[in-house]
């Protein structure tokens, strides 16, 4: 069988520059330059560069497909606008040094780097590469307003697969919603094959997802609170065409989304979910 590789980047809070889309394009001839997106397929040959280099330098989104098994999903988000800490905490927890790479966050200068990458040796078959990342997007967003639910998929996956994984670890805070998943979350759990067995006895624990709500006079009474300073200084970086500049106000009101409430039910350890699955002899 063939190889096969898959890139894909997406632009999501602003559009390339032409000398961004040339730049980018500049890394293979079959690449046409775009201001939202750009596609490497390879069969014979490999990246030209460091594909999250190039992530965290254009773009805001990145996949990454080889018919070996590695499924690999990267977001930038800008660094004001996460909370690195709450990210952190779904790193997958081993006997290793150094740690897994299973799930990272990186800063890298004005930004953060999230890294998903799941990796499996015996592969899972030929799967094109085409409209993951399209399905998989709102993720990001999700992940913006400290919905952690694919970072726990991402985690439930993550200890089947490390084989140095931390048996005595405590499982990460178990966020709300497991039993309710979006499309996006959906795709997620097919794509890289998270545990049926694990999810579904997750879920069990997980909270009912309760959408925050901002009421109109919420909203009015904390812009009265802005001096006219800062009001000035929102204005002109909205004037600036500033990305994500609607969060960025809610975070300066204190209206941004509440850390996600997660399950009262005792934490367990990576041992117990293990054996829960019959896993408990690896």
């Amino acid at each position: 069988m063939s190889e096969y590789q898959y890139y894909e980047f997406q632009a999501l809070d602003r559009p390339l520059t032409r000398e961004e889309q040339e730049a980018v394009a500049s890394l293979s001839s079959r690449v046409e330059p775009h201001p939202r997106r750009a596609v490497f397929v390879y069969n014979y040959s490999d990246f030209r560069g460091d594909p999250e280099k190039v992530l965290a330098q254009y773009y805001d989104a990145m996949f990454y497909l080889a018919n070996w098994g590695s499924r690999h999903l990267l977001f930038r988000f800008p660094a004001a606008l996460v909370d690195v800490a709450e990210l952190q905490q779904y790193s997958i927890p081993t006997d290793d040094d150094p740690p897994s790479e299973a799930i990272t966050v990186e800063q890298i200068g004005d930004y953060v780097v999230l890294g998903i990458r799941l990796d499996e040796e015996e592969g899972f078959g030929w799967v094109e590469g085409e409209g993951w990342l399209d399905r998989l997007i709102g993720l990001r967003e999700a992940l913006l307003q400290r919905d952690y639910r694919a970072l726990y998929l991402a985690w439930l996956k993550g200890i089947t697969l490390e084989y140095n994984v931390d048996r005595n670890a405590l499982e990460p805070p178990v966020p709300p919603g497991l039993a309710t998943l979006t499309s996006a979350l959906q795709t997620f759990v097919e794509l890289f094959d998270v545990d049926a067995d694990l999810l579904e006895s997750t879920a069990k624990r997980s909270s009912a997802l309760k959408p925050a709500r901002l009421s109109q006079a919420k909203m009015r009474l904390a812009l009265q609170s802005m001096t006219a300073e800062d009001k000035d200084a929102f204005l002109l970086r909205l004037l600036n065409d500033e990305p994500r500049l609607s969060l960025a106000l809610h975070q300066h009101l204190g209206l941004s989304p509440a850390a996600p409430s997660t399950s009262n039910s005792p934490r367990r350890t990576v041992g117990d979910l293990l054996a829960a699955i019959g896993r408990d002899d690896e």
